[in-house]
Order: structure tokens, then sequence, then C-alpha cells
């Protein structure tokens, strides 16, 4: 019995994969998960699941000076994320990411991520060279965009209440890179179009006919038969992002990467009121609501991101990989932006597999 046993166990062994075997030094460097070039191999199901957090301390613009909360810290900012994907041959792939942010100091969550798409490998060449072509679905209408109009005394601004832009769009981009034996470095660009629409929630019950140019203090819209909620139709907008990675290949368990990226937020811009106003609202209340839209087709929230990252990996198993991640962004928009800071730091732990 206790022979069959030792015959057993030393057939595992032998037969099990094992670390030193694996493809990830020297060339095979592209099955990590973790290589800005990975793209999983035919039938591969691959996931990443991330727990990130973030810290910031806001900017002191205009927006921030009109809620009173310039300069102040958000800590923690949960952001958990999925990424999903899927090899239908060696070089096509589809695959989806999802990310949500839980901002408990301001009160905002929801979905800042959602992209559903494919990629496909035009170039795989013998000497290391990658070109990859690749197009997302832009989820950001998965949900409305939730906010509202306040004044807290110094002027009428918006409060948003959720991450999603609203929008639904597409992304279209490409990267090239080359494999140099342990080293990997990459480059990519792409584009971001969203289609303009209402799917937008504007709460608008604190906000008194004073605040339209000029209206009778301390009467809300809403006791005039205004709705407490609105939506507008918003305009579509182009937006882009660009890139580049270098990642080394310690060994078969550790690597370790950095990337720079730096992402352009277009303009948001308001084309009109979609809510339809009752009849029995006097025309002086619908001329102050056409004049305050009016300086709102241009949101003046414009901003851009150059965020530098580090990537620690560490192959646990074939199949299983955990990696520390660490990003700072440096940030600079227009005086209405919501999002711009002064120091902006997200780290996370992921766990990545493939099945």
């Amino acid at each position: 019995m206790k022979k069959a046993f030792k015959i057993a166990v030393a057939a595992s062994i032998l037969t099990a994969p094992a670390l030193a075997d694996t493809p990830y030094v020297a060339g095979g460097a592209l099955r990590n998960m973790e290589n800005p070039l990975y793209l999983p191999a035919q039938n591969e199901v691959y996931s990443k699941i991330g727990f990130g957090v973030m810290y910031k301390i806001t900017d002191s613009n205009d927006a921030q000076k009109k809620l009173f909360h310039d300069g102040e810290e958000e800590f923690p900012i949960w952001r958990p994320t999925l990424e999903l994907g899927y090899g239908i041959t060696d070089r096509w792939a589809i695959h989806g990411q999802l990310g949500y942010t839980h901002n408990r100091d301001i009160e905002r969550y929801g979905f800042h991520l959602g992209r559903l798409g494919t990629t496909y490998r035009i170039i795989n060449s013998g000497d290391g060279w990658v070109w990859d072509v690749y197009g997302d679905l832009h989820m950001g209408g998965i949900q409305k965009m939730k906010g509202a109009l306040v004044n807290k005394g110094a002027g009428l601004t918006f409060n948003y209440d959720n991450y999603s832009n609203g929008r639904w769009g597409y992304h279209v981009g490409t990267k090239v890179g080359k494999v140099w034996d342990r080293w990997t470095t990459s480059a990519f660009v792409e584009l971001l179009r969203t289609w303009g629409n209402h799917n937008n929630k504007i709460d608008i019950s604190d906000v008194y006919l004073d605040d339209l140019q000029g209206g009778a203090p301390h009467v809300t819209l809403a006791s005039q038969g205004v709705p407490n909620e609105i939506s507008v139709d918003l305009k579509s907008t182009t937006e882009f992002d660009l890139g580049a990675n270098a990642f080394y290949q310690v060994n078969d368990r550790w690597s370790w990467g950095v990337g720079l990226k730096y992402i352009y937020h277009a303009q948001n811009g308001i084309k009109d009121l979609h809510t339809k106003i009752p009849e029995s609202v006097s025309p002086a209340i619908r001329a102050g609501m056409n004049n305050y839209l009016t300086e709102l087709k241009k949101m003046h929230d414009r901003f851009g991101e150059f965020a530098q990252s580090l990537t620690v990996a560490y192959q646990a198993t074939d199949a299983m990989q955990i990696a520390w991640f660490i990003e700072n962004t440096i940030d600079n928009g227009q005086r209405l932006n919501a999002n711009t800071t002064d120091l902006k730091i997200e780290t996370a732990i992921r766990l990545n597999v493939k099945f």
C-alpha cells in the first residue's frame, strides 16, 4: 500500500505543470497576463479581478469652490474592476471590462468603466514584432448620468451623483510592440466617440428663481410648476488617449512593468432641454431657464490626464498570477470640471487567472 502511494505521488509530481517549464522567459513573455501585449490563446479564457483604492486632493477650481470642497481630501475611494477575455483563435480575442467607484466622501457612486469588444493581431512575427487593432463598445449608457443643480452660496453648479456620462459610444485603437528577449515595449493610441442623448437625470428641486438671472428670491422652480427632475440633450464628444509601456520578465515567477498614458477628455455641452415644461409655467421662468441653458452650451469641463504607473507581478502557478499596481495621475482642466485634482494616487491588487 505504501509503495503504491509513493508511486502515485511521484507520478503526480512528474505530470503536474512545473513553473520551471513555463514559457514566460526569453521569447515567451507574451504568455504573461500582465504583459501589455498579452492576448489569450485559442480557446483560452482569462479573468482579471482588481481591488483598488484611490486617494485624492481636489482641485481649487470654480466647480469645487462653489461646492466648498476645494483642496479637500477624499479617501478611501474604492475601485473594484473586472476584465474577462476569450481567445477565438491565437490572433483573435473578445474581451470586456467593468469598473465601479464608491466615493463616500462626496456620496458619488457608479460605473466609471464599461467596455465590450474584440482585438485582432495583424502581425505576430518571428522576430518579436506585434501589431494589434481593436474596437470596443463604450457602455457609458448603462447608467443615467445623475446629479443635481445646487447653490451653496457661491453660485449655481452641478453636483454629480455617479460616474456615468450616460452616453453610448465606441473605442477604436491600435497597438504595436516588440519582444526583446526579457523586455517588451509597446505603444498605443485610441479614439472614443460618444453619441449625444438625454440619458440623464438632474435634480433641480433646490433651484430658486433668483438663481436664474434675477428671478424672485427664495422661491423654488418646483413651487412654480417646473418638474423636480429634468433631462437635457447632451452633445456628442470625441476623445482620445495614447501611451507607452515597458515590461521586463525577471524570471518565470517575477515580472514588472511601467506605463505612461495621456487621456484627453472633451468638453461637454448641452444642446437643449429635453423635458417638456408644463404650459402653466410662466414665460418669465421659461426665459430664465433658457438663459441658463444657453450658458451651458459649453460646460467648461474639458480636462487632460497624464498617468504614470508601475506594476509588479508574481506567477504563483501556470494559471494564476498576483499583481500589485500603483498609478499617479497629473491632470489639468477647465474651471468647471468636477474631476480634476491636486493629487490623485491609486493602488490595487489584481488576481489574474487562466481557464
